[in-house]
């Protein structure tokens, strides 16, 4: 079993790039693994994603998260709400995303310049201690710092998130 860094993923772009990204950058998340159905004999259900939009908002969720496609066991669980604001270049905040140990940068990047947005994550890892900070701009990696502490339960501004 993983520790898990949670934490948000903010994603920048026009609101077309953004949604490219959430259609084709995201899968859903079956409810039982390929290879368990096999050995118990159960067939698995392909999961739906829900997609609600009209002028003012975008909703979007699967009944067992989101999976970031690319990534090593990156999710987004819980449902993504998303509220324009009309503006060329929009930012949407998806406060439910983990990813096992830690966040890998690369893959994030590749997706950042196939879907021409901009990505940015901060994540707390309560077991071993850590936040990790990423920022990337289409494609191109601006930071991915660690950040350690010196006494986590003080100085991290939420120490029971992610572990």
């Amino acid at each position: 079993m993983p520790n898990w860094a949670e934490g948000v993923l903010k994603i920048r772009g026009t609101r077309n790039d953004i949604r490219n990204f959430l259609t084709k950058g995201l899968s859903p998340i079956p409810s039982i693994s390929p290879q368990i159905a096999m050995m118990t004999g159960k067939k698995v259900e392909e999961p739906k994603v829900e997609i609600e939009e009209d002028e003012w908002d975008l909703t979007m969720k699967s009944p067992n998260g989101l999976y970031i496609e690319g990534t090593r066991r990156a999710f987004i669980e819980g449902t993504i709400v998303w509220d324009f604001d009309d503006k060329h270049e929009e930012v949407l905040t998806i406060d439910s995303f983990k990813q096992a140990w830690g966040v890998e940068a690369e893959p994030l990047a590749k997706l950042s310049k196939e879907f021409n947005v901009d990505l940015k994550v901060y994540v707390f890892e309560k077991g071993m201690e850590f936040n990790q900070d990423i920022e990337i701009h289409k494609g191109e990696i601006i930071k991915d710092n660690e950040i350690k502490f010196d006494d986590y339960e003080w100085e991290c501004i939420y120490p029971n998130l992610g572990g």
